[in-house]
C-alpha cells in the first residue's frame, strides 16, 4: 500500500492542464521515482492507473461530472437543462464561458501524463526486475500499445473540444522543466493522433479475441477510421475517406470480445459484407449495456464498478430522480412524431424511462430496476419504473461498437459515392431497432442519405456522447440547433436569436484556470478571456 500511495504521488506531477499550480508542491526526493518501474507488477499498477484516470474523466470523479455526456451530448438537441445552474444554461442557451467548469482539459491532460509516464519507463523495467517479474515482450507491447492509444484518443477530445492543444509526448518528471507550452495548430494534433494509432496498431498483436474493458487491434482501428472522418470547424482539417474506409476494414477483420471477427466479409471489397448476424440480435440489444464482455459487437466500453469507484451519479443518464443539471430534451417524450411515441423503435422505452412523466433526466440505456433482468428487450412497466435503483449497479458505457462504426462507415460510403451499400449497412443498424428499410427512393441525394444517417446514430447512440461531435462534423449544427434554440430563448423571454453562424461556437472555451496557469495560451476566439 505504502508503494501505491507514493505512486500516486508522484504521478501528480502529470497533470499538465494547470501545471503552474505546481510550484507550490515540494519536490520529490531523488529516491521516489526509482522506487517504481521495476517489475512486471509496478507495470500493471501504471496501466491500471491510466485507465482509472480515463474512466474518471469520462464517468466523473463526483456526481454529475461524466465529461463523455457534457462534451459529446450536453450541447446537442439530445439535452436540455433540469436543474439550471451556470454550467447547464450556459449549455443549454449555447452561452458558454471560459468559467463552465466543462471548459477544463486538465483531466485528459493528466491521462496523457500517466500515459507519457508508462511509454518512456516500461521499457526499463527489465534491467532491474529478477527473473520472475521481468515483463514479457508480448505483454510490453501490449501496455505500450494500450498507452499510445489511449494518449492518442485523449488528445482526440482535446481536438474536438477545443482545437489547437500543447502536445507532450515525454513525461513531465521534474518541478525545474517549464510547464508553460504554446498551443500546435490541429493539423499538428491530428498528426499527433495518427502517428501514436500507427504506433499502437504496429505493437498490438492481431487476430487476437479482445477484452471489452481494454484497448485492443478492433478499438485502435476504429479510433483511427473515427480521427479520419473528423472534419474541424474552420476546415483546416478535412475527412480523408479513403483511409478512414482502409481503417473501417481494419476494424473488420478484428475479433470482439466473443472471438467472432466483426465483419470478417467486409475486410477485402469497399461496401462488401456487414450482415445482421455482425451485430447483436434485437433481442439482445439492451445487453450491448448491461453485459458487454458477451456480446459481439462491443469494441471498447468503460468498466463503472460500483463497489470500487462508488456511486455512477451521471449528469443526463442517471437511473434516479435525482435533479441532474441535464436531462432528455424534452421534444423526446412529447408530440406524436416524438422518438417515444412513434412505438415502433424499439430502442426508445429502452433507453429513456418511458412510464413517468418526471423522469425526463433518466436515461435507462444500462441500468435496470431492481428485481427483474433487463438482459432482454423487456419494457418498463410503471411498477418496475418506480423500482429502479441506478445507485448500486455498475456502469458499462461504450466508447466504441460495432454498430457506430457501421454507420459511420455507411457515411463514408455515402460520401465516396457507393450510396448502395451505405443504404445497405444504415439499413442493417436501422432494421435490427424493428424499423421499416429506407428504399433507394427515399434517399435519392447524398445530403439525404447522410442525414438519415445522423438521425439514425442520433437514435442508435443516445447518450453515448457521440451526437454533438455528429453535429460539428458535418457542419449540421445550424440544421439541429437553429430552431430548437430558438424555441428556449422564446421560452426563456430572451431574444430568438437562435444559433447564430459562427462555427467558432463549435469549440469550447478554454477555462480561465487553464489560462492562468498557462501564459502561452491563447483564448478560442469568439471567447473572452
Amino acid at each position: 500500500m505504502k508503494k501505491i500511495l507514493a505512486f500516486t504521488s508522484f504521478v501528480l506531477l502529470l497533470t499538465l492542464g494547470a501545471c503552474k499550480k505546481l510550484v507550490d508542491e515540494k519536490p520529490l526526493s531523488d529516491g521516489t521515482l526509482e522506487q517504481f518501474f521495476r517489475n512486471k507488477y509496478d507495470a500493471d499498477a501504471a496501466m491500471a492507473g491510466m485507465y482509472g484516470a480515463f474512466q474518471t474523466t469520462m464517468i466523473g470523479e463526483s456526481q454529475f461530472n461524466n465529461r463523455i455526456t457534457y462534451w459529446g451530448d450536453a450541447r446537442s438537441d439530445n439535452m436540455m437543462n433540469s436543474t439550471p445552474n451556470n454550467n447547464s444554461n450556459e449549455i443549454h442557451f449555447n452561452s458558454l464561458t471560459p468559467n463552465n467548469t466543462f471548459a477544463d482539459w486538465g483531466p485528459l491532460y493528466t491521462v496523457i501524463g500517466r500515459a507519457n509516464l508508462n511509454i518512456a519507463k516500461f521499457p526499463e523495467i527489465n534491467n532491474y526486475a529478477g527473473a520472475s517479474e521481468r515483463i514479457s515482450e508480448t505483454t510490453l507491447k501490449s501496455y505500450l500499445a494500450q498507452c499510445y492509444a489511449m494518449r492518442a484518443m485523449c488528445y482526440f477530445y482535446i481536438l474536438r473540444v477545443w482545437g489547437d492543444a500543447p502536445i507532450w509526448t515525454t513525461p513531465y518528471l521534474s518541478l525545474t522543466e517549464n510547464a508553460a507550452r504554446p498551443r500546435a495548430p490541429k493539423t499538428e494534433v491530428r498528426a499527433q493522433i495518427i502517428a501514436d494509432l500507427q504506433q499502437a496498431y504496429d505493437l498490438t498483436a492481431k487476430g487476437a479475441t479482445s477484452t471489452t474493458w481494454y484497448i485492443g487491434e478492433g478499438a485502435i482501428a476504429a479510433m483511427m477510421a473515427d480521427v479520419y472522418m473528423w472534419r474541424s470547424h474552420d476546415e483546416a482539417i478535412q475527412p480523408d475517406y479513403p483511409n478512414a474506409i482502409i481503417w473501417f476494414k481494419n476494424l473488420f477483420k478484428a475479433k470482439g470480445p466473443t472471438g467472432r471477427t466483426y465483419n470478417a466479409s467486409g475486410t477485402t471489397t469497399t461496401g462488401s459484407g456487414g450482415t445482421s448476424a455482425d451485430i447483436a440480435a434485437t433481442a439482445d440489444w439492451k445487453s450491448i449495456f448491461t453485459n458487454p464482455a458477451a456480446n459481439i459487437e462491443t469494441i471498447w466500453t468503460i468498466h463503472w464498478n460500483v463497489n470500487a469507484n462508488g456511486c455512477p451519479c451521471m449528469m443526463g443518464v442517471s437511473s434516479t430522480v435525482n435533479n441532474t443539471p441535464m436531462r432528455t430534451e424534452k421534444s423526446l417524450y412529447t408530440g406524436t412524431s416524438s422518438w417515444l411515441r412513434a412505438g415502433l423503435d424499439i430502442r426508445a422505452k429502452q433507453s429513456i424511462d418511458s412510464a413517468k412523466s418526471d423522469n425526463f433526466d433518466r436515461v435507462l440505456k444500462w441500468y435496470g430496476p431492481s428485481g427483474y433482468t433487463n438482459a432482454k428487450s423487456t419494457y418498463l412497466t410503471r411498477a418496475q419504473s418506480d423500482a429502479v435503483v441506478g445507485t448500486d449497479k455498475p456502469v458499462y458505457v461504450p466508447v466504441y461498437r460495432l454498430s457506430d462504426m457501421f454507420l459511420l462507415y455507411a457515411e463514408a460510403l455515402n460520401k465516396t459515392g457507393d450510396a448502395a451499400n451505405a443504404l445497405r449497412y444504415l439499413n442493417l443498424v436501422h432494421q435490427r431497432a424493428t424499423l421499416p428499410a429506407y428504399t433507394a427512393a427515399q434517399l435519392t441525394t447524398q445530403d439525404q442519405m447522410e442525414n438519415a444517417i445522423l438521425d439514425e446514430r442520433r437514435w442508435e447512440l443516445f447518450a453515448e456522447g457521440k451526437r454533438w461531435f455528429d453535429l460539428t462534423r458535418t457542419h449540421k449544427v445550424l440544421q439541429a440547433m437553429d430552431q430548437l434554440l430558438k424555441d428556449r430563448q422564446l421560452a426563456a423571454g430572451a431574444t430568438q436569436i437562435g444559433w447564430g453562424t459562427d462555427k467558432r461556437r463549435y469549440v469550447w472555451p478554454l477555462h480561465r484556470n487553464v489560462l492562468n496557469a498557462n501564459p502561452l495560451l491563447v483564448q478560442n476566439p469568439p471567447y473572452s478571456e
